[in-house]
């Protein structure tokens, strides 16, 4: 089966699943596992701003939304070139990928009809679901369904009471409160959730909301920044003086973006990491991960 993605969690599901040799094509930002990278890339970003502020770059995503526009361009002629069987797709976050009517208008300009599936999950349960819908697609249900029942099993919440309030900030300036699956995510790991409910899109904040009622653990994961990109953005002083007016129990966690952007088998981690944090000892993480503080920006975890 000739496979392309559209979707860097996707892509990780397909090479979890052990297929990626199926896979033929991804997305520009399909860039896990590092194998992924060698594939032809046949989705791009139409605009290449991401060392801009995190303002700057909301406020051109807002506008292109605002006037319906795509933030992505697909290789139509690549994409005819490749001839997938079946394309993985989304239809839940213009911002984060294509859409499923962008992927089937591009393929009828191409003059291919491949199979179709488009992930949509807005729970942690519907992100396991979706893992076992790869794998029905690639025609190996059973494997889907082993990656999808040990992820399940290994999130699922623990017994016993919240032990602290957990925020999980998806963007910086604004301040966005991660949602979807990530309040699953904190109660998962023992906490309490400071931000929008289960299955709810990211709520707008500030950061002097936050320091009016501050939450005890705060974690700093920009959608699409890695730790590094992260910590370019923190060295703002007038972000940096903002977020350490917060008065957190624990100074703020700077983490890999997919622990909790990403609906793919590392959320699982970042229901792991979150548990590391509210036990005091973070050990070994798999992906990046920091505590941060504006005087000693780089004390690894």
């Amino acid at each position: 089966m000739r496979v392309v993605s559209v979707l860097p969690s996707a892509t990780e599901i397909v090479y979890a699943l052990g297929h990626g040799a199926e896979l033929v094509g991804r997305s520009a930002e399909c860039d896990y596992p590092g194998d992924a990278r060698r594939l032809p890339v046949v989705m791009r970003p139409r605009a290449f701003d991401t060392d801009r502020p995190s303002a700057e770059i909301d406020a051109r995503v807002r506008a292109d939304r605002a006037s319906d526009e795509s933030l992505y361009q697909l290789d139509v002629d690549r994409l005819r070139r490749l001839a997938p069987d079946l394309l993985l797709t989304q239809d839940l976050c213009g911002v984060c990928s294509v859409t499923e009517v962008e992927v089937a208008a591009a393929c009828a300009t191409a003059g291919i009809r491949p199979r179709t599936v488009s992930l949509t999950p807005r729970t942690l349960g519907g992100v396991w679901d979706s893992i076992a819908a790869v794998g029905r697609a690639l025609g190996d249900p059973s494997a889907g369904h082993r990656l999808s029942d040990a992820l399940r099993s290994r999130a699922a919440p623990r017994p016993g009471s919240p032990r602290g309030r957990v925020a999980v900030v998806e963007w910086l300036d604004p301040p966005i409160l991660a949602g979807l699956w990530v309040p699953e995510m904190v109660v998962a790991a023992g906490a309490a959730y400071v931000g929008p409910g289960p299955g709810d899109v990211g709520l707008r904040t500030s950061w002097e909301a936050l320091r009016r009622d501050p939450p005890e653990y705060l974690v700093l994961s920009p959608c699409s920044f890695s730790v590094e990109r992260t910590l370019a953005e923190l060295g703002s002083p007038r972000l940096s003086e903002a977020i350490s007016a917060v008065p957190t129990k624990a100074p703020p966690l700077v983490a890999d973006e997919a622990y909790f952007s990403r609906p793919g088998p590392r959320l699982a981690d970042g229901v792991d990491l979150l548990r590391g944090l509210l036990d005091g000892a973070i050990e070994d993480p798999p992906m990046p991960v920091l505590r941060w503080g504006p005087s000693s920006p780089e004390v690894s975890a």
